[in-house]
């Protein structure tokens, strides 16, 4: 039995810190407003 197994509301804090930081994350990149694509995706095909 691990750790984490041992104290299920460590995992749960560690599981909402995970969570809110990819949230944090997304806002930081997309909280401009700039919601363009990059120049890449519509080269010539």
């Amino acid at each position: 039995m691990s750790w984490l197994e041992k104290h299920p509301a460590v995992h749960r804090v560690l599981l909402i810190l995970y969570y809110f930081a990819i949230i944090v994350a997304l806002i930081l990149m997309y909280g401009r407003g700039d919601f363009s694509t990059q120049p890449f995706v519509y080269q010539g095909f």
